[in-house]
């Protein structure tokens, strides 16, 4: 087994945590109580002995919550069992449910940068260009009127702009939802949510349902219904060189569900029981 941290105690040095002694005022009345705890084989040691396992306990649990909010995506090591004597403590990439969400997506970090991070997340991912939200975000407001998007956040000009400025081609179309589902490039669109205006990443669309990435979100999907309530009709789109057609904004991950884990991470393949049944047994 591993090793594990010492929890300790208050009180400096030893295992016995100080004790608050009760003030004596009524010595017959102390001695009488102590001889009936000796009869009940209560010990002032054996009293001591309870309350310091009770701190190592509440100490221990402070640990592991502090623990349990660790950031996701960092190399974190866990402890998963020795199948050899002497096995050694691998550390691995833990990542959240939260940030996996995120996948090829570049996530907003202000409330008005969410131009800035679906044009990254093109840059990034369509055409192999790696740059931040925050790189985009300076670069478009030395083009743009800084007041307006802390009000009101960039418009679309604001973004063609930007894109041409370093290099690509870029323009709004208005079109119906057929063209969307005809699309094989990955496009941004403009959203209107409860009077909210917001851009995203349009992934993929079919006649139920639009996979998008949504940079305060993550890669989410809308009904149909609800995405044409909310969308303007207008889409744009970055063309320029290095553009990748397999990039992976086409291929929008399936949807996070209980149901989908248990089927990635069922304890008991079905081909272990068909052949083993429900028996103890070792699979290396």
């Amino acid at each position: 087994m591993p090793p594990t941290d010492t929890v300790r105690l208050p009180g400096g040095g030893g295992a016995r945590p100080p004790l608050l002694r009760p003030e004596r005022r009524d010595q017959s009345t102390h001695r009488r109580m102590k001889a009936k705890m000796g009869k009940q084989g209560i010990t002032t040691d054996r009293v001591r002995r309870k309350i310091a396992a009770g701190l190592a306990a509440a100490g221990t649990a402070a640990l592991l919550s502090a623990c349990a909010s660790a950031p996701g995506g960092q190399a974190t090591p866990l402890w998963l069992g020795a199948v050899s004597s002497n096995a050694p403590v691998i550390p691995v990439s833990v990542t959240s449910w939260q940030d996996r969400k995120f996948d090829n997506l570049v996530r907003q970090r202000t409330d008005f940068s969410c131009g800035a991070a679906v044009m990254a997340t093109i840059f990034n991912f369509a055409f192999g260009r790696e740059t931040t939200e925050e790189q985009v975000l300076v670069n478009m407001l030395r083009i743009a009127d800084p007041d307006i998007v802390r009000q009101k956040g960039f418009s679309l000009l604001d973004m063609k702009n930007y894109a041409q400025m370093v290099g690509y081609e870029a323009e709004g179309y208005r079109v119906d939802y057929a063209t969307i589902q005809a699309l094989e490039v990955p496009s941004i669109a403009l959203l209107d949510i409860r009077g909210y205006k917001h851009f995203v990443v349009v992934r993929r669309a079919w006649d139920d349902r639009v996979a998008i990435g949504d940079p305060a979100l993550g890669n989410r999907n809308m009904s149909r219904a609800d995405f044409e309530e909310a969308w303007n009709d207008i889409v744009f789109v970055v063309a320029g060189e290095g553009y990748d057609p397999q990039t992976v904004l086409l291929q929008p991950p399936e949807p996070l569900s209980a149901r989908r884990l248990m089927a990635l991470h069922a304890s008991i393949p079905g081909a272990e029981v068909a052949e083993f049944g429900f028996t103890r047994g070792f699979s290396f």
